[in-house]
């Protein structure tokens, strides 16, 4: 079977937030400066309650202790993978090791309270299937790893979610995209869908509501997002999103845009409702 194309979740948010922001991130490969410290968090404290998992931290006789005494190691791999120099920011990386320290416990209370445990509970599953549309005429490698999945009955679905915010940033689509890259490789569907929050020990659980029409939705707009990408449709789109976008010193159109809006604001630019961070 031929492959016609690779699209992950996140380039699919990429493009449908902005078709010229996928051109320079996903085509030309452009870099771009980026602060790094702003995922720290999140990616340690997956790598944490991934090792709770596959490493079986679950079956220690104090699973708090065995994940606390991982911590560092995790904060260590996350600064190593987003290439962030330790020593340029040494009290902010203290300030991370203190909130891991602090939370580690919450969650594993939470894994406890809300039954995110079963012998095959697995963690950074990866769900990427190769699928076709005869509508679209189009073959996609569907890719993403989800963070954790337990079941088989029930089935669930958790992304574990390190953000300040609790809910204002949070996408259900990318869980329903899970669910139908889940559906698709397994024929199975999830019996629920929900975000793990890290930093919201009082309330930790976010389950979505999803149906089958929410997945026939959300792969139909990922084959629509995939034939513009084919035709090579990369045309600017403008928005709230353009002061949050790397490539923006780049883009006329987004420069152009920013300027019309600090003319019409006194200066300032409207806040964006979106979180433009990569969703792994």
């Amino acid at each position: 079977m031929t492959v016609d194309m690779y699209l992950s979740y996140t380039g699919r948010k990429t493009y449908l937030t902005c078709p010229c922001k996928y051109w320079y991130r996903y085509v030309k490969k452009q870099e771009a400066p980026d602060d790094p410290r702003k995922a720290l968090f999140g990616i340690a404290m997956g790598k944490v309650f991934e090792w709770f998992y596959n490493k079986k931290f679950w079956a220690d006789p104090n699973p708090e202790v065995k994940c606390l005494e991982a911590a560092d190691l995790a904060l260590d791999d996350a600064c190593d993978e987003k290439r962030f120099d330790r020593t340029a920011d040494p009290d902010f990386v203290s300030g991370l090791r203190g909130d891991m320290r602090e939370l580690i416990p919450s969650v594993v209370k939470t894994i406890r309270e809300h039954r995110l445990l079963n012998r095959c509970s697995r963690s950074e599953v990866d769900l990427t299937v190769v699928y076709s549309s005869k509508k679209h005429e189009m073959t996609l490698k569907i890719g993403g790893r989800s963070d954790f999945v337990h079941g088989p009955q029930p089935l669930w679905i958790v992304d574990g979610k390190g953000g300040v915010h609790r809910e204002k940033y949070v996408d259900s689509e990318q869980l329903i995209w899970y669910a139908v890259q889940h559906y698709l490789k397994y024929h199975v569907a999830p019996d629920r869908l929900g975000f793990l929050h890290y930093r919201f020990p009082k309330d930790p659980v976010q389950w979505i509501m999803y149906d089958e029409q929410a997945m026939r939705s959300n792969l139909k707009k990922t084959f629509d997002t995939a034939v513009l990408i084919r035709d090579g449709v990369f045309d600017a789109k403008p928005s709230g999103e353009c002061h949050r976008c790397e490539f923006r010193v780049m883009c006329q159109d987004g420069v152009k845009y920013l300027a019309s809006r600090r003319a019409a604001n006194g200066g300032r630019v409207e806040s964006s409702i979106f979180e433009l961070e990569d969703v792994t």
